[in-house]
């Protein structure tokens, strides 16, 4: 019996956490995400980091994101790359769920910003 009870218990919790991670972040809170990735990543892409950097940084400032630095991370290129490959899908799919307002405000800045990180995953 005692069994079956921590049985629920465990159940119920995991339903618990599984469901606090299924709540999607926002479009806005995806593109700060996205930028914290890239401006971790211990690579400068032949320049195309720093512009992505600077698009996503115009971004912030008008959407009113908080976009203050995280600090410097040393980490090997491989996790680097992969860092940004996660940037550029973040940034694909909050660009498309911004609501209409902001995505025709900041359409060109988030466009760039993905040329951006695209041109640096190519020149790895």
């Amino acid at each position: 019996m005692k069994t079956c009870r921590l049985w629920y218990v465990l159940v119920a919790v995991a339903v618990v956490l599984v469901g606090n991670q299924a709540q999607a972040a926002s479009p806005r809170e995806e593109i700060v995400r996205a930028y914290f990735l890239i401006k971790m990543s211990n690579n400068n892409y032949s320049g195309h980091r720093d512009a992505a950097l600077r698009e996503l940084e115009v971004v912030g400032r008008e959407l009113g994101l908080d976009m203050r630095s995280g600090g410097q991370n040393r980490q090997p290129q491989v996790q680097s790359d992969s860092q940004m490959s996660e940037a550029f899908e973040i940034l694909r799919v909050a660009r498309d769920k911004l609501d209409r307002r902001d995505r025709e405000h900041e359409a060109g800045h988030l466009e760039k910003a993905l040329h951006e990180v695209d041109l640096a995953l190519r020149k790895k």
